[in-house]
């Protein structure tokens, strides 16, 4: 389908009316999943009023899924060409999925909300601070308060992912528990992944950047080497004139 054709159909018009919204409930879940792991000391009301809160995010997103199918021409190439949208419908609103369904809300979004000019350059900044900021929460909510864990308090977790992702590793922050290993793992395997796409998607820019000064910089060299010509012609044309005027002036005085 045509690209014009594509944008006018009920299910574009549908994502163009509730990108912004999709993407505020997005950012609430991912504040309703850090409220519930930092405050450590929440009472049981609270935190049945926060899972209540995830649970209702989760199925308007579920609804916005199921409406987005329906108005889809071809419902099986929509729901293979939209994995990131089914997972976070499939997997339950659990406090073990939090951290999986937090990101694919976020990144889901943000892949719905961007343009093509600009989707890799804001997927990809988004995702590093996403998996950081992701991956801190879920190794502080499995480190704190654990037996012999280095983890006092999001700043140690934090400090942590970032000493892991940019594979320092000093040592003096590091997991005790096999969740806090998981987690590890995840933030190691995708951590590197990720900062290596991200060099490898900077370098192309800078060289795209370099080429297309080096074509201008060929396109000013051709325009003034144009203009020189123009202007050699100019002055012949010139003395070709001022030589027929002077030459019958000449012969006259002879």
């Amino acid at each position: 389908m045509p690209e014009k054709d594509l944008e006018s159909t009920p299910r574009a018009s549908w994502e163009r009316k509730t990108g912004i919204p999709m993407m505020a409930l997005a950012l609430a879940f991912l504040g309703v999943y850090a409220w519930q792991v930092l405050d450590t000391g929440a009472s049981p009301r609270l935190d049945a009023w926060l899972t209540r809160v995830d649970v209702v995010i989760w199925a308007v997103f579920a609804l916005d899924f199921a409406v987005r199918l329906w108005l889809s021409g071809n419902r099986w190439r929509f729901l293979r060409t939209h994995p990131v949208d089914l997972l976070i419908v499939v997997l339950p609103p659990l406090r073990p999925l939090r951290l999986l369904r937090a990101a694919m809300l976020v990144i889901g979004t943000l892949n719905r909300n961007t343009t093509t000019r600009a989707r890799l350059a804001v997927f990809v900044g988004a995702s590093s601070i996403l998996l950081l900021l992701l991956c801190s929460l879920a190794f502080f909510d499995a480190e704190y308060g654990a037996a012999d864990s280095k983890i006092h308090n999001f700043g140690d977790a934090l400090w942590w992912s970032m000493v892991s992702v940019t594979t320092v590793g000093y040592g003096d922050v590091y997991p005790v528990t096999t969740e806090g290993r998981l987690v590890s793992l995840i933030l190691m395997t995708l951590g590197i992944g990720l900062i290596s796409f991200a060099i490898g998607t900077t370098t192309s820019w800078v060289m795209d950047q370099l080429k297309t000064v080096e074509a201008n910089v060929e396109s000013a060299d051709r325009e003034i080497a144009e203009l020189v010509a123009e202007i050699r012609a100019l002055r012949a044309e010139v003395a070709a004139m001022h030589t027929g005027m002077t030459a019958p002036t000449t012969v006259q005085a002879e």
